[in-house]
């Protein structure tokens, strides 16, 4: 266990110097990446500011789930699911069986020497973009946090889940950069209150992709008005996270060293 984690704090430290030989580059990257997830809150600002609504929900809490969302991304993007990209180019460039000979999990080198630092500005726009909206809602108190902090470890669990099945997906799509647009089509279902979908929408990003797990569970916990569904989305969430466990192995299994 202890040797797991010195594998992968050596492989952020060795990530973060390779990009900090150009620091400039690695700066401009990251806020743009980081302004390019700021539309959805954009979007949100401008439709209140035009005397619409989200149907019971104020400005301010559809913010909170939205920055939720951005929070999640800016934990799960830089960590381990720049596996998603990793997987992509080395096994498009013939290099994936250089991971497959190191003397560890296939799974664990992958993520490693996939630390994406440029997406560490998610990060902080996630906790900006929460912070400001808390800001202008009543505090939570303890019991609030800790149903957050738990369903927020879920929602890792669930971006987890996406990455193995794109990473997957990418050993068979050899060079298809396409796989994100697959993940973004559904996931941002999880920026928005699922009360404002139909009920068949509504059990479909809770029990069976749940991606309503990826900010708005969470941000409702914080709230203090939990979605009905949340049990039930906690439960499909390492249903999810098996079930892509499985792909993952399957898909390396299925591997044949591409070359050139």
């Amino acid at each position: 266990m202890i040797s797991a984690i010195r594998i992968h704090l050596q492989g952020i430290k060795t990530s973060l110097a390779v990009r900090m030989a150009y620091r400039a580059d690695f700066f401009i990257s990251a806020f743009i990446m980081l302004i390019s997830e700021f539309f959805g809150p954009l979007l949100t600002y401008l439709i209140y500011s035009n005397e619409t609504s989200l149907p019971g929900w104020s400005m301010y809490e559809v913010l909170l789930i939205q920055g939720i969302f951005l929070l999640s991304k800016g934990v799960s993007f830089p960590f381990f699911f720049g596996m998603v990209w990793n997987t992509l180019e080395r096994v498009h460039d013939g290099t994936f069986d250089l991971l497959l000979i190191k003397p560890r999990s296939i799974l664990q080198m992958v993520i490693v020497t996939g630390f994406d630092s440029e997406d560490l500005g998610k990060l902080i726009g996630g906790v900006a973009l929460s912070g400001f909206a808390l800001y202008h809602l009543p505090r939570p108190d303890l019991y609030e946090w800790f149903n957050f902090v738990a369903l927020f470890v879920v929602s890792l669990v669930v971006m987890f889940g996406f990455a193995l099945i794109l990473a997957g997906l990418s050993i068979v799509w050899i060079g298809n950069y396409r796989v994100y647009d697959i993940f973004s089509s559904i996931a941002n279902f999880g920026m928005y209150p699922s009360s404002i979908f139909s009920k068949a929408l509504q059990t479909f990003i809770t029990s069976a992709i749940p991606v309503a797990m990826l900010g708005f569970i969470p941000a409702s916990a914080l709230l203090g008005k939990p979605d009905e569904n949340t049990f039930y989305a906690v439960i499909m969430s390492f249903v999810f996270l098996f079930a892509s466990l499985l792909f993952w192995n399957t898909m390396i299994r299925k591997y044949t060293s591409s070359g050139g």
